[in-house]
């Protein structure tokens, strides 16, 4: 068997990315955790809005919605827990509620629609080669759900994580970038990805009670980060669960390789 040779400019693309992987662990280790516009530009991180609402120009670029005839709607009934935001005290347990719930739902319509575990298949997530995607102390934000492609046929990812962090539409948050630089990394080590240039990253970041989807691609020059408004969780909202579950249901689709990056 031939050994797999990685393209130059493929090691060149890694090595920046790397790079801005550091850099933003710098940022974090300094307490540098709201990138505003400013950092953002310094650190070649590019801002772009993103619409999960039917936008079809603002609309993610690597990933389709899940549309079934009828998907279940995520009434308590249904997801098989209650979703009750009185009994919080502390700020850092809104993402954990909202994770759990979205969890429950996403989990329900796996069973529901087999055709989906046809697609993603997860592990735990210690088992992924991806570093360290959590921070342990206060403002505390980690990873909950990572989903990848059946039998790594693509580069692409889903991930749900929480950010004990309120943050406006103009920032990013050090957390965010981490995690999602982190698994591009890790994606584009693996050999079987060798002629993907990008590894794209969709996640959902539960930023207290008002989350947001970001999709993430770096491809080379520029890390691009499009997301959405927040969405308001502070009650059951049924719509922002079933928009948000079926976007991480969805398809992997387009251009991966070489020529996604150089035309």
């Amino acid at each position: 068997m031939e050994p797999v040779v990685e393209p130059r400019d493929r090691y060149n693309l890694r090595k920046s990315l790397t790079r801005l992987e550091r850099d933003i662990t710098a940022l974090e280790e300094a307490g540098t955790l709201t990138l505003d516009e400013d950092i953002l530009k310094q650190y070649r991180v590019k801002a772009l809005p993103l619409s999960l609402d039917g936008t079809e120009s603002l609309a993610p670029k690597f990933f389709s919605a899940f549309v079934p005839k009828d998907i279940p709607e995520p009434t308590q009934e249904f997801v098989g827990r209650e979703y009750n935001t009185s009994r919080i005290t502390l700020t850092s347990e809104y993402g954990r509620l909202i994770g759990i719930y979205l969890q429950s739902y996403i989990r329900k319509l796996m069973l529901d629609f087999p055709e989906i575990r046809q697609i993603w298949s997860s592990r735990q997530i210690g088992d992924y080669d991806f570093g360290n995607l959590y921070r342990m102390f206060e403002p505390e934000f980690g990873t909950l759900l990572i989903l990848h492609v059946a039998k790594a046929s693509k580069p692409h990812i889903k991930c749900i994580m929480h950010n004990d962090i309120r943050v406006d539409d103009s920032h990013l948050l050090c957390g965010e970038l981490l995690t999602v630089v982190r698994i591009m990394l890790g994606q584009l080590k693996q050999k079987g990805f060798v002629n993907d240039m990008l590894a794209p990253v969709l996640l959902l970041s539960l930023n207290q009670h008002h989350p947001r989807a970001i999709e993430a691609y770096f491809d080379g020059q520029q890390l691009t980060v499009r997301r959405t408004d927040a969405y308001d969780f502070r009650s059951l909202n049924t719509a922002g669960f079933k928009t948000f579950a079926r976007w991480f249901l969805g398809s992997p689709v387009g251009d991966t390789s070489n020529r996604a990056v150089h035309t």
